[in-house]
């Protein structure tokens, strides 16, 4: 039955059709290695490739230099421990993201856009893991949130909420804008990118 809806959906065909190095193996063995190792991700694993892919392949035309700022992947144990680490579960779809690429290394321009508008600058990086969890919140007005990007010049990231708590809905990506107005200085409004990294990573490409 397993297999049958994997077949049905096809999930994988994008990666059998991509990976040369998979060629000396039979099918039936590439499908079992790839059902163990990234059977929780069929709804998203495909859609995520095809979309890593593309970006990879505008890149290489428009911004070759950037193609080096990508990490490789991470095992299923790393973001495990980063879970265990933060005491969060992470999303499928973030999950997944990271067993294709680890986000980029810190450098300008950053994956997730760039801008220069008289003397200000903004250019965003795609963080990888260890460096999200490195700035996780449970602060007030922050509680339970991951930054997903880091801006070198401004110091602002977008913010993924793991919980739904102060307001927000759980996995829900936003920008936090500081309500200078509030007499709590840990209030803050949120301006709301994306309700799922499918969404964020879809507007990248």
């Amino acid at each position: 039955k397993v297999g049958y809806k994997f077949c049905k959906i096809n999930i994988f065909s994008y990666f059998f059709r991509n990976e040369k190095s998979q060629r000396n193996k039979s099918w039936k063995a590439i499908f079992m290695d790839m059902y163990s190792d990234l059977g929780r991700y069929i709804q998203y694993y495909a859609t995520l490739k095809k979309a890593w892919d593309d970006l990879e392949k505008y890149l290489a035309q428009h911004c070759p230099r950037m193609i080096g700022s990508l990490k490789e992947s991470v095992q299923e144990e790393d973001l495990d421990a980063v879970e265990a680490q933060i005491g969060c579960k992470l999303p499928d779809d973030y999950r997944c993201s990271f067993r294709i690429h680890n986000g980029q290394k810190l450098v300008v321009p950053g994956l997730m856009g760039s801008m220069a508008l008289s003397n200000h600058y903004r250019s965003e990086d795609l963080l990888d893991i260890d460096t999200a969890a490195g700035g996780f919140q449970q602060r007030l007005g922050l509680k339970q949130c991951l930054p997903l990007t880091f801006c070198i010049h401004t110091g602002l990231s977008q913010y993924m909420a793991l919980e739904s708590v102060e307001g927000r809905n759980s996995y829900e990506i936003f920008y936090q804008c500081p309500d200078q107005m509030a007499r709590n200085p840990s209030a803050i409004d949120m301006f709301i990118t994306g309700k799922i990294i499918l969404e964020l990573e879809r507007e990248t490409v």
